[in-house]
């Protein structure tokens, strides 16, 4: 009889041992932090957007390629928002910076318009390797008012410098630098 009461209060112990406390999910950004960009008056416009992306890695976990041809995302790691939004907030900023321009937004926004510039990005490839490296491979247009400006593939890796997922979220950033440094260059 005693043992029959001991059976609800063991089933309830097993359940709440199994409501333990949930493995941490950390969230991971691109965006830099960076001051404002004081620009002249003349500056143009610029939307930096739409990006598009590989449906492998078009996804909240950031995504490692294991063993070849795996892609596994990653558990408890995850970009703060979209990677595409965090790729186009990034890419604005960096084109803002090297330019000197104080109007570059990513899409999408509401406070430009009628931009005098868009700049539309197709990544084709965005994989990292473990924590050794990341390979970024996109084509991109510069267009003002229905015309390409300027356009272009760009294609690089970046080393990941530490086995973490800082590391591996930093190399991404360099690499969306390097991209933005192809695109300003075409912005006149």
């Amino acid at each position: 009889m005693i043992l029959l009461r001991l059976i609800p209060v063991a089933i309830v112990a097993l359940l709440l041992g199994g409501c333990g406390s949930s493995p941490t999910v950390r969230h991971y950004t691109l965006t830099t932090g960076e001051a404002p960009v004081a620009a002249g008056a003349a500056s143009p416009s610029v939307v930096v957007g739409p990006i598009s992306l590989p449906e492998a890695v078009d996804r909240l976990q950031i995504v490692q390629r294991v063993a070849g041809a795996r892609a596994e995302p990653a558990q408890g790691h995850r970009w703060a928002g979209s990677l595409k939004a965090e790729l186009a907030r990034r890419l604005a900023t960096a084109i803002a910076r090297e330019r000197g321009l104080a109007r570059v937004v990513a899409a999408p926004q509401n406070s430009v318009a009628r931009p005098d510039l868009t700049v539309p990005v197709d990544v084709l490839r965005l994989d990292a390797d473990g924590f050794s490296s990341v390979t970024l491979e996109a084509v991109w247009a510069v267009r003002g008012h229905g015309n390409d400006i300027g356009s272009g593939r760009f294609s690089r890796s970046e080393p990941v410098r530490a086995q973490t997922y800082e590391a591996l979220v930093e190399a991404h950033g360099r690499l969306a630098d390097a991209l933005a440094a192809d695109i300003a260059a075409a912005i006149r």
